[in-house]
């Protein structure tokens, strides 16, 4: 068995990271619902749905300033443990909510709602770089793929399990996410604890200079990675262009299954489960295939499964052949979009995690690779409420095309740089 081949660091390493990950993958599929708890049990505007989204992604943002405080935190294991009651614990302020909405409280509802979930998405902010920290330093190279995409898969099966029954329990009460989430809050801060017994030295931090002087020098490294690293830039470019392609269609998307389709929660989350189920079959091979594949090659595999995921979501429109299971009517070309989206699942949770861990040579730049890449992710997500506008001026069709169109030129930049010798 693989475990037994696993040097004691790994071994311990692998445990706690395994409990973490199918803990947040416990949090993680719940929160796959927000965009439907906000939209249809708070009854929420399409333009706040829109913010929601946007506040998820712009945290990233946050990583240049992040990435310098925590390289200032020598005890990382106190750092994750604080993360865990800033951002998992503020859950358990749903209880408070009430068991109904109307014009009176709806404000109040919705601004809640937002803020517990900023604070909710800030934890991955702050915690995927020492994540990465603590996994390159104990996992060797060959492993490292390997190891990561079996938490994964952990991962996965948890969060397909907790997207179909949260959603199951969303169709008998609207309002039980008031007691969901605390439950899901706590899960989480076990996990977070969890993942603080992975093995890591601390050390001593001089800080020499103030933190604005480290936040530029921070940026400058950044800056100076995508200079002189021509395939990390690469990569970069690319996964921009699909990031830009990703924001302007997920928000739509849930318009389009809620609205436009009018699906029931269990139905939606139905569909996601199904992906889920993809992912985790496909999570294993694909990290074998990262340990192996040039991450330019590797991502290439993502972003053609997204291309036929939103191609499928699209064209349910013009072949909206269905079938009834009970009293739901089930999309056929959504059943082909929903599976591309575990393909894409699969490969996008390891490359969008950990790629760029495997352009750096040197663990003491594993940080600021991995700074660059959410920093952009945060950028990029300014152009969420871009899909809104197109959506709302042009309708679902154009917004799902030019969500294509950028995926086929992440493709063709990836294409390009593997031509390409440095």
């Amino acid at each position: 068995m693989f475990y037994t081949r696993l040097e004691p660091n790994e071994r311990q390493t692998f445990k706690y990271h395994f409990i973490f990950t199918t803990l947040e993958g416990l949090v993680f599929g719940t929160s796959l619902m927000n965009e439907y708890v906000f939209l249809r049990s708070l009854k929420g505007t399409e333009f706040l749905v829109g913010l929601l989204f946007l506040l998820s992604m712009v945290v990233y943002i946050t990583l240049i300033v992040f990435n310098e405080v925590t390289r200032r935190i020598a005890d990382k294991k106190k750092l994750i443990r604080i993360t865990a009651l800033i951002t998992r614990l503020p859950l358990l302020l749903f209880l408070l909510f009430p068991s109904y909405v109307n014009h009176e409280n709806a404000p109040l509802l919705h601004f809640a709602f937002l803020a517990i979930l900023f604070f909710y998405y800030l934890g991955t902010a702050i915690t995927l770089p020492t994540i990465n920290l603590l996994l390159k330093h104990n996992y060797r190279n060959n492993n490292f793929g390997r190891l990561y995409g079996y938490a994964t898969t952990a991962n996965k099966i948890a969060t397909l399990s907790a997207t179909m029954f949260f959603g199951f329990l969303l169709d008998v009460d609207f309002f039980v996410f008031r007691w969901f989430y605390p439950a899901i809050g706590i899960l989480g801060t076990i996990g977070f604890y969890s993942l603080s017994g992975v093995p890591f030295v601390s050390e001593v931090v001089e800080i020499k200079e103030k933190l604005w002087l480290s936040i530029k020098k921070s940026f400058g490294r950044m800056l100076g990675i995508l200079k002189n690293d021509r395939p990390f830039l690469h990569f970069q470019m690319a996964y921009f262009a699909y990031g830009i392609a990703f924001m302007i269609t997920a928000t739509v998307i849930t318009f389009f299954l809620e609205s436009h389709l009018s699906l029931s929660y269990s139905v939606i989350s139905g569909y996601k489960t199904m992906a889920g189920v993809v992912t985790v079959l496909m999570l294993p091979l694909a990290g074998i295939w990262m340990d192996k594949l040039d991450q330019r090659r590797f991502g290439s595999f993502m972003f053609f499964f997204m291309l036929l995921y939103v191609a499928g979501i699209m064209m349910t429109d013009f072949f909206p052949q269905s079938f009834l299971i009970g009293n739901n009517e089930v999309y056929v070309m959504l059943i082909f979009a929903f599976v591309s989206f575990g393909l894409f699942n699969a490969f996008g949770t390891l490359s969008w995690n950990v790629s760029s861990a495997y352009f750096s040579d040197d663990l003491k730049t594993v940080g600021d690779y991995q700074a660059v890449h959410i920093t952009l992710t945060g950028v990029r997500s300014l152009f969420a409420p871009l899909g809104v506008v197109v959506y709302k001026a042009m309708g679902f069709t154009m917004t799902f095309a030019i969500s294509i169109l950028f995926v086929i030129l992440a493709l063709i930049i990836l294409r390009f740089s593997q031509k390409r010798k440095y």
